[in-house]
């Protein structure tokens, strides 16, 4: 498994990886399980590599997409998770879409065409849910 692949599958779990000197950390701790730990474990050389990289997305992004992951993972009977971020771009409106089992991407809705009422009826329409 590649190490994107496994932060991905790691993101769906809610566990966020970081690197503290040459350890990786793992958090929160409590939704470990035995099969993480060991996938953890298993990649680590490959994991801390890819987090000190550049071939990761940029901070904001990767937050984003890793809340909309959440998102479906902590509400097992929605299909789409929606995240609106306000404040990444002074020019537009960054929406982050996951639907479950299928893919993950974000939008750049410039504000002037953004309209929020619009966003909740197509979620309430489709059953998600937005943050």
């Amino acid at each position: 498994m590649r190490a994107t692949a496994l932060l991905s599958k790691l993101a769906g779990s809610g566990i966020r990886l970081s690197v503290e000197r040459d350890r990786l950390r793992a958090e929160p701790r409590s939704a470990l399980t035995e099969d993480t730990r060991a996938l953890i474990k298993a990649h680590k050389d490959e994991l801390i590599a890819a987090l000190a990289s550049d071939a990761l997305p940029d901070p904001k992004a990767e937050a984003r997409r890793q809340r909309v992951l959440v998102m479906l993972a902590e509400r097992p009977n929605i299909r789409y998770a929606v995240l609106t971020d306000t404040e990444a771009d002074p020019e537009a409106v960054i929406l982050a879409l996951a639907i479950r089992g299928r893919a993950m991407c974000e939008l750049r809705i410039p504000r002037a065409k953004y309209d929020p009422f619009l966003l909740l009826d197509l979620i309430k329409k489709h059953m998600g849910t937005v943050q």
